[in-house]
């Protein structure tokens, strides 16, 4: 069986990085899906992590069950990647709300046992808020890792494409 990884793309900045991520996944053999939320759309067009990953991408949850397919009880991947996580997705995710795309794939993924990995990207400002803050500590007591961020600029900008690579790498052992 191949191994797959699902990645959930929000609506930072550093998606446009995202490309770059799903070729290092593919030469190390790795089958990638994308699902995408409607702010990450405004930021990188489908079409770029389509070329990318050689699969259409997610927009949106159809009558196929995408989710269920892919992050279900048995479903088809290994993992769920959200790169990047804003905080607006953490703190849906913590607290159950699956109103995206994204938000739901991580809802499916979570009720199935799925692994999850998570890494942050935002403002430092909105890094720092408490709320997101608990919402971080409550993901990770319930089992998704969470890559953390470079601090610079006053942001927390995405992890190093190498770190997220060798992370992912690591949970899945291969």
């Amino acid at each position: 069986m191949k191994t797959k990884v699902v990645i959930g793309v929000c609506g930072s900045v550093a998606a446009i990085e995202i490309p770059r991520l799903i070729r290092r996944l593919r030469r190390k053999g790795i089958e990638v899906e994308c699902v995408m939320s409607e702010a990450a759309r405004k930021i990188i067009h489908p079409n770029v992590l389509e070329w990318a990953s050689g699969n259409r991408v997610i927009t949106e949850i159809t009558g196929k069950v995408e989710h269920v397919r892919l992050c279900g009880v048995d479903g088809e991947a290994n993992l769920l990647l959200i790169c990047p996580a804003t905080s607006n997705t953490i703190s849906k995710i913590a607290h159950g709300i699956d109103d995206t795309a994204v938000t739901t794939f991580a809802s499916t993924a979570m009720g199935s046992g799925m692994k999850i990995i998570l890494t942050p990207a935002m403002h430092f400002s909105m890094y720092r808020n408490p709320f997101i803050a608990e919402s971080i500590e409550r993901l990770k007591k319930n089992g998704i890792l969470i890559i953390e961020p470079r601090i610079e600029e006053n942001k927390a900008k995405l992890p190093d494409i190498d770190e997220i690579l060798k992370k992912v790498l690591e949970e899945l052992k291969v």
